[in-house]
């Protein structure tokens, strides 16, 4: 027998490739990388362990392309709460980990946390000692002075946001994140006046750059996206309101788009923790209907979607949901939530199960080319081949046994 190989059967698997679905499917694992793919007869050897998992639909994991590891929008007040104590924050960050993990999110890209703490979290999770996604971590993001984000003093100035930006690399991040609008969970910010000039967003891609890093902008709509998306960042995070001239720029440039609707559309998100703030609850309404009204327009342009949960942790599913909800297929909105958010982050071993792929995959009870809905039924989570979701507990974190 092959050391740490091990062939898990289902009644279905789609790959996160293609558009079929595998009947009577396997995924054959080795040392937390695929091997293969395909019809279990076809992989199954007289050597070889086999998992069967049951009459379920095997996709690949989620990724989560933004999120935090410590807020939470239904309890109000975003900004206070990243100004809470760092052990505050931190012991609230392993709950909420856990509730991604339990949803099918696999990979995290999480955009902004102070106190290191998205860095020793993402450490913890890798070494085991936590439960939850693999996390992909950006340190405290860039907001001028009282900007939307900047939980403190911020920065601004060509070279002063260099300097911030080295200081972030020093510290090993994963990527940059700036805030160029303001944001719908602030009371004293607009949603599409752009933060920062032409000069200050190319001083922060171009030291990024150098390090090989790449930026992703909070941004709604606006100069606040056109200055971004001309200047080099990769991504715009929420996007919601977008009109024909941001999105034929981003299309232009390349620049994907991560929409994060669980957080403005679902009554545990922003409406549940900020309903008594008029002017807050006042940019709610604003989105909410112009990303309805709008999500036609962003379908048909063509810019390259993929989806985040804005701390919204769990609502992973409601995600994708969303976008067919507002015209996407189930495939695209299941492309969105896998292969897209690999390519996004530049990791394409994620999002897809195919040779070579890491083994992180998802058990859904129910088909979700067919019925969407299905991506909130998980019946079992794994990350690099290990089981670490049954019937929505955790398992195998932390459960060594230990002997005095």
């Amino acid at each position: 027998m092959t050391a740490g190989r091990r062939l898990y059967t289902a009644g279905r698997l789609w790959d996160g490739v293609g558009a079929d679905v595998v009947a009577d499917a396997g995924v054959l694992v080795e040392n937390g990388t695929v091997m293969a793919t395909g019809r279990a007869a076809t992989l199954a050897s007289a050597d070889t362990p086999v998992e069967d998992l049951g009459e379920v639909t095997v996709v690949p994991g989620f990724v989560d392309c933004h999120t935090h590891v410590t807020v939470r929008p239904g309890e109000g007040d975003q900004h206070g709460q990243l100004a809470q104590p760092a052990v505050w924050q931190t012991i609230r960050g392993v709950r909420n980990l856990a509730r991604m993990l339990r949803s099918g999110v696999t990979t995290a890209k999480i955009m902004t946390e102070h106190h290191g703490i998205d860095l020793e979290f993402r450490d913890a999770v890798a070494r085991g000692e936590v439960a939850g996604p693999r996390l992909l971590v950006a340190g405290a993001g860039l907001s001028p002075p009282g900007g939307h984000g900047a939980g403190g003093a911020g920065v601004a100035g060509p070279e002063a946001l260099r300097a911030a930006v080295r200081e972030r690399v020093a510290l090993g991040v994963d990527h940059i994140k700036i805030f160029t609008t303001g944001g719908v969970s602030s009371t004293d910010s607009t949603l599409a006046q752009s933060n920062y000039s032409a000069e200050e967003i190319a001083a922060v891609t171009e030291e990024a750059a150098r390090a090989g890093l790449t930026v992703h902008a909070h941004a709604h709509g606006g100069p606040g996206v056109d200055l971004a998306v001309a200047n080099g960042i990769h991504s715009i995070e929420h996007g919601a309101l977008l009109d024909e001239q941001n999105l034929a720029g981003m299309v232009a440039h390349g620049t994907w788009l991560v929409s994060t609707q669980s957080i403005l559309f679902h009554p545990a998100g922003i409406e549940s923790g900020d309903a008594a703030v008029p002017a807050i609850m006042s940019k709610v309404t604003e989105a909410r209907q112009y990303a309805s009204a709008n999500a036609p327009r962003v379908h048909e342009s063509g810019v390259r979607v993929a989806v985040g949960t804005d701390s919204m942790h769990g609502f992973i599913g409601y995600e994708m949901h969303w976008l067919v909800d507002h015209g996407w297929s189930p495939l695209e909105a299941l492309v969105a939530g896998t292969r897209r958010g690999g390519e996004l982050i530049g990791d394409t071993s994620v999002g897809v199960l195919r040779e070579g792929s890491r083994a992180d995959f998802v058990a859904l009870r129910g088909n979700p080319l067919e019925d969407i809905s299905a991506v909130y039924d998980v019946a079992a989570v794994f990350r690099a081949g290990t089981k670490l979701v049954e019937d929505g507990r955790l398992a195998g974190i932390c459960d060594e046994e230990v002997r005095p």
